[in-house]
């Protein structure tokens, strides 16, 4: 009776509490609103005029950057037309709500890719291939990694015929770009992206890096400065807590301009030419509303590796075959969509026996639902919902005999490590969401569980330079059927190789000091081995990983090279470095990843936007004086 008057007694008090921090969560959730909504200001136009001087097609991550920078001088006026809506959902600003947006089709295309050789443990072997449908485009839904990858990448640009477009010249534009956190000559300080080291530390992430220099790998904070082998903290494309895509860097600041119209919910559909001159586009709307607009001096193709090829293919430029079989007129036969490649992986689940953080600070969802956590972001811009899944990245080289090991060149693997907040419960929604979109097979599923809801991180070891090309086709003449996405992943040999010496080095941070001193295990060490992807085969094992490599890789959404940039007259090219589309075409340019003649070493969003920015450039030298 005694303890019951105490609760009785206490009773006032602790309801008291509970308003206080009721009316404290809804004011730092009304605040945060009101904050997005405010973030989100500018002007989507529902008219817009006959003729533009340029028409970009495609408000992502390099359309964004064309838009304001075209515009930004006053005297052309600018045309973008972009296919998804607004970026005005608040957990797409929420570094941690990445999971959710990423596998929400309201923001996304929808893509799968053909059946895939090693994708046997994913549904009909077939990997999503998601990329974004908003303003920002896949800066908006991405997991805001910034990685400018390696100065060998660019070089290796120009040495295949791609002039001006070496690390010497394209450092000047992500530096121009960049508002960076760290200090020196080698980051740029001032531009509209901001560039922010990914917070907050948790302790599981400085046990990886501790773990992979205890393997060789030495610490490089400063990993964009050219040279990005070693281990790093991931650095984002964040500021105070919040994401910083493409749109708001560069497009909401400039749609205060009466030059600047940009248009959402526009699914262009055909380029339109005068003989050779693209001379405007023609797009849809809701409802199947048909319109065209035109162009005085150039159409900017701007729809990413996946969208750009579909639009010159549906307008007659490509392989003549392709064109022929679906009945298009050719305007120019170029190899568009020859060149199409993708970042692969095949990643793996690491939990521990001996957590580092309570359980609520780890889980995905509880930090969702707790009102601390909200009030901490929304009021501080601090806090587990400023994290993205993106912790930490290693990259390194590999050698013939199976090595890895740290070098000058362009590094062969990333591994890409996922911790802090998520590592979530077996019966998450938003995990189940995002499962459904990677279409992940039940032996995939199962690696995912974390049924003791244990800390844990994944491990992803992703291959950067494949050697086997894909291409990107037609499926009809429709333009609103989706093309046919065949990154050909893993068809190379030396690409399975190289991607198996990833997974040994995941093995091995595995076995390392560090790491075994916290009782780390795989996830297919718990489940009965008839359930493993190889059954009855030890999970840290050679023959483990090649059938890892065989069965249970997936595509990176970091989709380029379909619109292949090479010197003037190459016949493996679509554009010239100067990103005007070839075979005598005129006012035409594509400025994208598509253009890029081989991947970075790393994740694209970093190259998208300075190609943006380089392009911009281009285009206005082609003005100058007029």
């Amino acid at each position: 009776m005694e303890n019951l008057q105490q609760l009785v007694d206490k009773f006032p008090s602790t309801l008291k509490e509970y308003k206080t921090t009721v009316a404290c969560g809804s004011i730092a959730l009304l605040s945060g609103y009101l904050l997005y909504k405010y973030q989100s200001r500018g002007r989507v136009s529902e008219k817009w005029n006959k003729r533009y001087d340029f028409i970009v097609v495609g408000a992502g991550s390099a359309g964004c950057v064309l838009a304001n920078r075209l515009s930004e001088n006053g005297i052309f006026s600018v045309l973008i037309l972009e296919a998804g809506g607004e970026d005005s959902a608040i957990t797409m600003h929420m570094p941690v709500g990445c999971l959710d947006v990423c596998s929400n089709s309201k923001y996304l295309w929808v893509d799968y890719t053909t059946p895939q050789t090693g994708c046997k443990n994913l549904i009909d072997q077939r990997s999503a291939s998601q990329h974004g449908k908003v303003l920002g485009g896949s800066s908006s839904v991405n997991w805001m990694a910034y990685v400018r990858g390696h100065r060998e990448d660019y070089n290796s640009w120009e040495s295949l015929g791609c002039t001006g477009w070496g690390w010497g010249n394209v450092e000047n534009y992500f530096k121009k770009m960049e508002d960076y956190f760290l200090p020196g000559d080698h980051f740029g300080h001032g531009g509209p992206l901001k560039v922010s080291e990914n917070l907050p530390n948790w302790p599981i992430t400085s046990v990886f890096l501790k773990a992979s220099m205890e393997l060789g790998l030495k610490h490089n904070p400063e990993y964009n400065n050219g040279n990005n082998q070693g281990v790093s903290r991931a650095h984002l494309t964040t500021r105070n807590g919040k994401r910083w895509s493409a749109a708001q860097a560069y497009l909401r600041p400039a749609m205060k301009r009466s030059n600047l119209h940009v248009v959402t919910d526009a699914h262009v559909t055909k380029i339109l030419f005068d003989g050779k001159r693209a001379v405007g586009v023609r797009f849809v709307r809701e409802g199947g509303f048909t319109y065209e607009v035109l162009a005085e001096k150039e159409v900017i193709i701007s729809s990413g590796a996946i969208n750009s090829p579909h639009l010159l293919l549906l307008s007659g430029i490509g392989p003549k075959e392709e064109l022929q079989k679906h009945g298009i007129p050719i305007v120019a036969e170029l190899p568009v969509g020859l060149n199409y490649q993708d970042h692969s992986t095949a990643f793996r689940n690491v939990f521990f026996e001996n957590p580092q953080v309570p359980k609520e600070e780890h889980l995905y969802k509880a930090n969702l639902s707790s009102t601390k956590s909200l009030m901490e972001y929304f009021i501080k811009g601090k806090g587990p919902l400023t994290t993205a899944a993106g912790q930490a990245f290693s990259f390194f080289d590999v050698d013939k005999e199976g090595n890895y090991f740290l070098s000058n060149k362009m590094p062969e693997i990333q591994i890409f490590m996922i911790g802090g907040p998520f590592i979530v419960d077996p019966d998450d929604e938003v995990l189940s969401r995002f499962n459904e979109f990677a279409n992940f097979g039940p032996l995939l599923l199962e690696t995912m569980k974390n049924a003791d809801r244990r800390q844990g991180v994944v491990l992803a070891p992703i291959l950067l330079h494949p050697r086997s090309r894909g291409s990107i086709t037609l499926a009809s003449a429709d333009p609103l059927q989706r093309p046919v996405i065949d990154p050909n992943i893993l068809s190379d040999p030396e690409d399975q190789r190289i991607l198996k010496i990833g997974l040994k080095f995941v093995s091995d941070v595995l076995k390392s000091p560090t790491m075994t001193s916290l009782g780390s295990y795989f996830s297919e060490n718990k489940f009965p081995t008839k359930d493993r992807i190889a059954p009855d085969v030890d999970p840290e094992s050679e023959e483990y990983l090649e059938k890892l490599v065989s069965t249970a890789c997936t595509v990176c959404w970091h989709p380029a090279g379909s619109c292949k940039m090479g010197a003037e007259g190459d016949t493996s090219a679509v554009v010239d470095p100067q990103l005007r589309v070839q075979g005598g075409i005129q006012g035409l340019r594509v400025v994208d990843n598509s253009i890029m003649p081989h991947l970075t070493s790393g994740n694209t969003n970093a190259p998208a936007i300075m190609i943006g920015e380089k392009g911009s450039d281009l285009i206005l030298q082609s003005y100058r004086g007029i």
